[in-house]
């Protein structure tokens, strides 16, 4: 719709944006978009197109822009056609992440630029105010490249090649005397016709609603007609210049400045309190109760009747202003959709009444007629047989109706109840007499076989009476489906008409920062993220894995990284430890192969982007140095359920309603991996609390009770291993002492048994290099066949054997010696950090009771310093949005004021309590219908209250589409209960 169609409808009051509007809002948007890139534009109707910025820090802007009518900056969400116009394309083709270098509205007419790109290279999009509007981009030349309306005018030509006209714009003028005379002049000229408002707005740019402020200032009556007016503004003319004066000060230089809305009162009614509380959802009073939105409070809004809303800024009043317009043209909308749909629902009730109806009419006809045959029985069959015998010997038609014509006239009473032959369809029409209800003599036509006897055709009737009946019967059994399917047509022809159902507008709220990556909270209240891709692993470990925090990866191909935060650097509790596993391995290929896996975990410290010597790492891969702790396998299921931010005056009912108090001891996170451990060896006993951690898990989710190695292998399978190759290596020590008594070694078996030695402390000295990455792959090792000859060390690798050699007894204190030597700048750093340790020992302050890892030396902490550096305004981000946490609940009470919902998939063990929870299995649907369905049954759920309804009904199931995994399958009640019926035999 046009916005002049939206005022017919809506009837409310200013419907476009002055000049000084304008100036406001260009004003406010410059400030706040210049710099910033044109990530997207969408067309919400052919006149409204919506604009969406991204500046830094991910921070989104949205412009609606409507041609003709309006510019603000909006915080709605609108509803987006799926294919975009030919026009959006061409812009976006042109202009999509452009950077924008400027915005201006050009001189005082209605018409605002936007530039992308630099002076040598850049696009314009102009928009004009006026008239019907128009929207242009054009180059930097002004050459126009595409626009919504082309047209020519006497001046110029608005077409695509054309040059845009920008000697036409019209340019402030400051009021003068001579313009004021000349206002006074057309008031002259028309008396009674004019007014002094409308003549000074003819030859001003100020617009109606400033033109009267400064009339009312002067004391002048802005809508007087009559004569005199002009004489009275000549008599005021020194108040009238000052007033003038001062709008034209406002207009040169509008400074940032609040947004009024006028509305109309009610009567016995006050003005509502201004808005301050940025953070409560924006409630929409009746739109036909607005009057005026502006940048200032103009003296007219100073009269009896009206109610001023301030806002802290002019974009925000208008974008409250023509939302609550759009809302009532959709409200309208739907009305007229839904009464559509009643009457269609209605006619096709009335149509199926009207048919039991008609049935029921014609089945006490039958009956009538069947009874009346049999009450005049002799006379029928009087009839049949003279029409029969007269028929017998070959009579003709014509002749046979004559005769019973002059029979009739005669007063012959057989003849008289024959009313119509029908011969060619082998009937007689006959007048039957018989008694109503009201014991009234009434006469009948009856239709009777010829071939037939009296009372066969009064069997005939009945029968017919009594397929009628069944029939009646159907019918009304089958009014329920009926309106189901009337209600169906209904509905889908309102969706190929223009009066389709709309839905409300909704806000745009702040996506946070973990919204990016896959994230859950667990049932204790950590934050888990999960990487999308390769890069999202990267950046999540770069910047985001801190002090404290556990790193989670799959055993298997295609596992996401996945880490737990922990700001608070206490011990993270076993149940966030196994549902942080169990996303790991949901997030893997496990999920499509629904196959039972186990994930592992290790501190922070353990996590290297140093690749080994000679090798490199890619984006997203990452070296594990230490042992690694395994969780117990987990099942491949997950849930999806819905978190309601609260406003913060509530938030405080909702702390700490994720603590779990009975979780089983808890995971130290103080750990640090000892300094024999190799980096590359990934064998070795668990951690006592690791395996404690993990007994109690298995107790605690009824698993098996084995505590899994890194290979697969269970802790008492490892010990009884490693008891019978115990007993296997003595056997041949006492078998060799034996021998060596009674055998003497010659020197050159001496020298081959040496050399066998050293062969095998040199492989022995080799180090597994182990990578982990998104896809967990190992380096494939080409195996030995049995059988086949070692094959002799090449010249690389005699080199690094020797070198191993000669480095095998060097610990990491003389490398870090050497490295320093060498002119390491590592080395440099770690002195300068061991200067600063060695000052605040000297110099000591007291310092929080946060638990901090030791890191195994200061080259260590140096590299881990060097590899993931956090960026400033990274670490205030996560810091002040972990607050959020407290407000996010999924068990909402009734008086809480919710802000908006959000989507969470987790394990299901995350989620027991919530309130719109359901189950998700590996499965064939597709996630956007499902993503559908899940909403249609929150939306719809018994327990849902009128606040929530409202908010799930506004969700975009995209929301639930980009969290959910790939091929699922939504458990329903039945499944969730153990009660799903079994497939009937076909």
């Amino acid at each position: 719709y046009s916005f002049c169609t939206l005022l017919q409808i809506t009837k409310m009051g200013k419907g476009r944006m002055t000049s000084v509007d304008l100036r406001a809002a260009v004003s406010e948007l410059s400030q706040k978009l210049v710099g910033q890139r044109l990530q997207n534009i969408y067309d919400v109707t052919p006149k409204m197109f919506l604009l969406k910025f991204a500046g830094k820090g991910g921070q989104k802007d949205f412009v609606m822009i409507e041609v003709g009518s309006r510019i603000h900056s909006t915080t709605f969400k609108f509803d987006k056609p799926k294919i975009p116009s030919a026009f959006t394309l061409r812009i976006r083709k042109h202009i999509r992440q452009w950077r924008l270098d400027s915005l201006r509205q050009l001189g005082s007419d209605r018409v605002v630029e936007f530039v992308f790109g630099t002076e040598e290279r850049s696009f314009r999009l102009i928009i004009e105010f006026y008239a019907k509007g128009n929207l242009i981009l054009a180059d930097q030349n002004y050459q126009i490249i595409s626009l919504v309306r082309s047209h020519a005018t006497e001046e110029a030509k608005y077409a695509v090649r054309a040059t845009y006209p920008t000697t036409d714009i019209q340019l402030f003028r400051p009021m003068t005397t001579e313009r004021a005379e000349e206002a006074f002049k057309q008031v002259e000229a028309n008396p009674g016709t004019m007014s002094l408002k409308s003549a000074f707005t003819n030859c001003t740019e100020y617009g109606p609603a400033l033109v009267e402020h400064c009339l009312l200032v002067a004391g002048l009556r802005p809508n007087f007609k009559k004569v005199g007016a002009a004489q009275a503004g000549r008599d005021a003319l020194d108040a009238l210049m000052k007033a003038f004066l001062e709008a034209d000060n406002f207009f040169k230089s509008i400074p940032t400045t609040k947004g009024y809305l006028i509305r109309r009162l009610a009567k016995d009614s006050e003005a509502p309190p201004p808005k301050t509380d940025g953070n409560t959802p924006p409630t929409r009073p009746p739109a036909d109760q607005f009057e005026d939105f502006a940048p200032i409070l103009y003296r007219q809004h100073e009269a009896d009747g009206l109610g001023v809303e301030e806002f802290s800024s002019f974009n925000a009043a208008c974008d409250y202003y023509f939302s609550a317009m759009d809302q009532g043209t959709i409200d309208q909308h739907n009305k007229k959709s839904e009464k559509v749909a009643l009457s269609k629902m209605e006619k096709a009730l009335n149509n199926h009444r009207r048919r039991i109806s008609e049935l029921s009419k014609e089945q006490e006809l039958n009956n009538t007629k069947a009874i009346l045959i049999e009450s005049n029985c002799d006379e029928v069959e009087t009839a049949l047989e003279i029409i029969r015998s007269a028929l017998g010997r070959a009579m003709d038609w014509g002749e046979l109706a004559r005769v019973i014509k002059e029979q009739k006239r005669l007063g012959n009473p057989v003849a008289s109840i024959i009313h119509e032959l029908k011969l060619e369809k082998n009937t007689v029409s006959l007048l039957l007499t018989g008694d109503d209800e009201n014991e009234e003599e009434i006469v009948t036509v009856v239709d009777v076989d010829i071939s037939q006897s009296a009372r066969a055709n009064a069997r005939l009737y009945y029968q017919v009476k009594k397929k009628i009946q069944e029939k009646q019967t159907k019918t009304e059994a089958a009014e329920g489906r009926a309106m189901q399917s009337a209600a169906r047509k209904a509905e889908n022809a309102a969706k190929k008409k223009v009066f389709a159902p709309k839905k409300d507008l909704g806000i745009v709220r702040k996506v946070l920062w973990f919204e990016k990556f896959n994230w859950f909270i667990t049932s204790d209240n950590y934050m888990v993220l999960s990487g999308r891709d390769a890069q999202q692993n990267e950046i999540l470990v770069k910047r985001y894995l801190k002090k404290g925090d556990i790193y989670v990866h799959g055993d298997m191909h295609g596992a996401a990284t996945t880490i737990i935060k922990n700001p608070s650097g206490k011990g993270i509790p076993q149940d966030s430890l196994y549902q942080a596993g169990n996303m790991a391995v949901c997030r893997s290929s496990a999920w499509d192969t629904n196959l039972v896996i186990s994930a592992w975990w290790v501190f922070d410290h353990q996590v290297s982007k140093t690749a080994p010597t000679g090798e490199y790492l890619p984006t997203g891969s990452f070296m594990i140095r230490g042992k690694k702790n395994f969780l117990p396998p987990t099942k491949i299921q997950m849930g999806a359920a819905v978190l309601f931010r609260v406003h913060q005056e509530n938030a405080a009912r909702h702390k700490g309603e994720r603590t779990n108090p009975e979780f089983i001891g808890d995971v130290d996170t103080t750990s640090e991996i000892p300094a024999s451990v190799a980096p590359s060896i990934c064998a070795g006993s668990e951690a006592p609390s690791s395996i404690r951690c993990t007994k109690n898990l298995l107790d605690r989710y009824s698993l098996s009770s084995n505590v899994y190695n890194e290979d697969g292998t269970t802790i008492q399978q490892e010990e009884e291993e490693e008891k019978k190759a115990s007993e296997k290596e003595e056997e041949p020590k006492q078998e060799a002492k034996q021998t060596e008594r009674k055998h003497r070694i010659s020197a050159k078996e001496r020298r081959l048994m040496k050399k066998k030695a050293q062969q095998e402390r040199d492989g022995e000295t080799r180090e597994e290099q182990h990578s982990e990455n998104d896809s967990c792959e190992e380096p494939a090792v080409p195996k030995k066949k049995k059988g086949e000859p070692q094959r002799p060390l090449t010249r690389a690798e005699k080199r690094k054997a020797k070198k191993a050699s000669k480095y095998k007894d060097q610990d990491d204190d003389e490398r870090e010696i050497r490295m320093r030597l060498c002119g390491y700048k590592g080395g440099l750093r770690a002195m300068e950090a061991e200067a600063e340790a060695a000052a605040a020992e000297n110099n000591p302050e007291p310092t929080p009771k946060v638990v901090q890892f030791e890191e195994d030396s200061a080259f260590k902490k140096d590299v881990r310093a060097s590899e993931f550096k956090k960026e400033d305004h990274v670490v205030k981000e996560v810091e002040m949005e972990f607050d959020v946490l407290d407000a996010l609940t999924g068990k909402p009470f009734e008086d809480d004021l919710i802000l908006h919902p959000m989507v969470m998939v987790a394990p299901v063990e995350a989620i027991e309590d919530y309130k719109y929870k359901v189950n998700i299995l590996p499965g064939k649907e597709k996630k956007g219908k499902a993503s559908s369905a899940i909403l249609h049954r929150f939306s719809n759920s018994i327990v849902c209250t009128e606040q929530e309804r409202d908010l799930l009904r506004k969700m975009d199931p995209q929301e639930f589409c980009n969290l959910l995994p790939s091929n699922l399958r939504v458990l329903t009640e039945a499944d969730v209960a153990g009660g799903k019926t079994k497939k009937k035999r076909k």
